[in-house]
């Protein structure tokens, strides 16, 4: 979020000028702190400086994370069965239907679609502009379950399931034809071991590096609501899992040998 000092202070009901005593270091009164926080979608501990950030709500995780993306030079995501910034425009238009029609107790409000769906568009745009390095590391057994997970899905009609199955085919196609013909800077590789933990990303920005695990999922299972995510910059973090990208790079698929792996899936 970007903000003149006169706006934040605004936000916040403080003056000007004890904005700018803020910036230079003078205490800030918690109460203050905690408006400071909810405004820039973050946490008391993060505006501290002290390293670690905690957030519960998805669209202010997935908030923060575009902000990250837009200052990152490289970016290493461990996740499947797709990297979101890395999927179709289908994908985004089906997203949009099945999180407008959740009609259950944790559905996302209308503002909060808006908000998500408005991000979501600009960590593409951003990858697609800025050109980060970006290494992409799935479990081959997640894209396995993502192409089966409209088969099994026992309370949608046969013509849903079809439809659904279609949609997953398509994506994991599109995901062949990154991994044969990538964009510049984008690397993918297929693991057959199973992730020994969730899901994770780690961000090199010009003067720090970043841990960012998160239990949000926008691919299947969906999960916007439930969940604790994490933004460390924790140097021992940051070794063992750069250590765990290295190990499940090492025996990864890779180029043709991943496509023919994906393309058994299919047929399957």
């Amino acid at each position: 979020m970007k903000l003149s000092i006169d706006s934040a202070a605004q936000s916040v009901g403080v003056s000007r000028a004890l904005m700018y005593r803020y910036e230079a270091g003078d205490i800030v009164k918690l109460d203050t702190l905690e408006r400071l926080a909810r405004l820039y979608g973050t946490s008391t501990t993060a505006l501290l400086g002290l390293g670690h950030e905690y957030i519960v709500n998805a669209v202010l995780f997935f908030e923060r994370l575009e902000k990250l993306e837009q200052e990152a030079e490289h970016i290493t995501t461990v996740f499947g069965p797709l990297a979101y910034v890395l999927t179709t425009d289908a994908y985004d238009d089906a997203l949009s239907i099945g999180l407008a029609g959740d009609d259950s107790v944790d559905a996302l409000t209308p503002a909060e679609l808006q908000r998500l769906r408005r991000t979501l568009r600009r960590r593409k745009a951003n990858l697609r502009e800025r050109k980060p390095g970006y290494v992409n590391i799935i479990p081959l057994s997640e894209v396995q379950g993502y192409l089966n997970a409209a088969l099994n899905t026992a309370d949608s009609s046969a013509a849903d399931r079809a439809a659904q199955r279609r949609q997953a085919v398509k994506e994991v196609q599109h995901l062949c034809e990154l991994i044969e013909k990538p964009p510049m800077g984008v690397q993918i590789a297929l693991t057959q071991r199973p992730l020994p933990t969730a899901g994770f990303q780690v961000l090199r920005l010009k003067s720090r590096r970043l841990l960012v695990t998160s239990p949000f999922r926008l691919g299947e299972p969906v999960n916007l609501r439930y969940g604790i995510a994490t933004i460390s910059g924790d140097e021992q973090a940051l070794r063992l899992h750069e250590s765990l990208i290295a190990r499940l790079w090492d025996g990864a698929l890779t180029g043709s040998r991943a496509v023919d792996a994906v393309a058994k899936l299919i047929k399957g």
